[in-house]
């Protein structure tokens, strides 16, 4: 029985580990204030004035979000029934800073493949989500002119790499990036797998 148990405690903590996409790595040069990116906590509120920076920065929202109906993604959607995760990345100087602050090429790595990004000018994407997939006890605005990306801003996906320059004066830019996380039905497999394997040489240690 000892083997039984060990490999349902394996299969238990394997799925706590892996059912999640979170950030995993920024890499850039630094921004026009002399600033690199950045991974940081939620904060407890994303509107434009309470929070402010000098580059980019991002942080994990909801990490295992079962989709119930297709979700708006720019350009199309994602399907009903994905299992996602959700992260934020912003550039938003101080209100009182003039000019335009800048960070180009930044390059973000994620532990899931990217699905699919909110960056719509007024973040209507972003603010028809925030209910299902913003961070646990942190307050939302709702859309807002400029809310995310316009002008010259872009980004590129490829794979589990995003690759954003963002261009700001006021507001900033906010923007939402969808990934995947390992399917639960595929973890459940692997852990009848493992248990299996316990039973099986349980049996021949026994034989």
């Amino acid at each position: 029985m000892k083997k039984l148990t060990i490999a349902a405690l394996v299969t238990s903590s394997f799925f706590a580990a892996n059912a999640s996409a979170s950030i995993i790595s920024v890499s850039s040069g630094t921004s026009s204030a002399g600033f690199s990116g950045q991974i940081t906590p939620a904060p407890a509120l994303v509107t434009d004035t309470a929070v402010t920076n000098q580059a980019q920065q991002g942080f994990d929202e909801q990490q295992l979000v079962s989709l119930v109906a297709d979700l708006a993604v720019d350009g199309g959607t994602i399907a009903k029934g994905t299992n996602v995760a959700s992260h934020m990345i912003f550039l938003n100087k101080a209100a009182n800073v003039q000019g335009v602050l800048s960070h180009l090429g930044v390059e973000w790595m994620f532990d899931g493949a990217i699905l699919g990004v909110m960056s719509d000018s007024a973040g209507n994407l972003e603010a028809a989500s925030n209910s299902l997939l913003g961070a646990a006890g942190t307050t939302y605005p709702g859309a807002f002119t400029a809310r995310g990306m316009e002008g010259s801003d872009n980004y590129i996906i490829n794979g589990d790499k995003l690759t954003v320059s963002m261009r700001v004066t006021q507001p900033g830019d906010w923007i939402r990036v969808i990934t995947d996380v390992p399917e639960p039905a595929s973890m459940a497999l692997f852990g009848l797998g493992l248990m299996g394997l316990g039973f099986s040489r349980r049996r021949k240690n026994q034989a």
